[in-house]
């Protein structure tokens, strides 16, 4: 299994929202991976696939998120679906279904080998998300990564970064936005000004397999 000694995430999300009626912000994902050993598993990336808000809400209570899984984490278990249901096990069905539900919502792709580097890989993907609207905030958004991605380790001394550069005139949730570890300890963001195009940007920082939250609250009403 390969280790990561630097996962680099860098995330731009553009307040597309402001402009189509408040049905979703696009959100950029580029990520530069440098780990120990080659990577050779396959995975699946988000694919732009417009997936309806009651699906991402499924995905959410079954704690999977829109983000890079390795093939044989989605794919396993999947294919006795049908006789979960019938058999009566409500709990192993709905747990296929949410995977083959973020089946349908990713496509397999192959981290890119940067030339001329050894074990450095590249990847890129694009999704939306939508406004928190079920939770009553309606001009609220919120995107979840989780690094390393599925299937990889942190190697001694291993490091993971990420920035997240939000839509104009937003304010950040400060209770909502954090990373967490595996033992559920908060690791604490940056946030920074970028008051001459009226943007802010999250950073992160850690050292083991943590998932960070983004929500931030659009200040600018829509527009047409």
């Amino acid at each position: 299994m390969a280790n990561i000694q630097l996962q680099d995430v860098v995330i731009i999300v553009n307040g597309t929202s402001r402009y189509n009626g408040n049905s979703y912000d696009t959100v950029l994902v580029k990520t530069m991976i440098k780990t120990d050993e080659p990577i050779l598993d396959e995975y699946y990336v988000p694919s732009g696939v417009t997936a309806p808000p009651a699906i991402l809400e499924l995905l959410r209570l079954q704690n999977l998120e829109v983000t890079p899984f390795k093939a044989s984490t989605l794919l396993s278990g999947t294919e006795d679906i049908r006789d979960e249901a019938l058999n009566g096990n409500p709990a192993g069905t709905l747990e296929d279904a949410a995977k083959l539900l973020l089946l349908s919502v990713l496509k397999k792709s192959t981290l890119v080998p940067v030339p001329g580097s050894t074990n450095l890989y590249e990847l890129t993907y694009e999704y939306k998300i939508y406004p928190l609207t079920a939770q009553g905030l309606p001009n609220s958004y919120e995107l979840q990564i989780r690094v390393p991605f599925d299937g990889l380790e942190m190697a001694a001394g291993g490091r993971v970064e990420v920035s997240v550069i939000l839509p104009r005139f937003v304010e950040i949730d400060p209770i909502a936005t954090q990373g967490k570890d595996l033992n559920g300890l908060e690791i604490s963001e940056l946030v920074y000004e970028m008051q001459n195009v009226n943007r802010k940007s999250v950073t992160f920082s850690y050292q083991n397999d943590p998932l960070f939250t983004v929500r931030y609250n659009h200040t600018a009403g829509i527009q047409g």
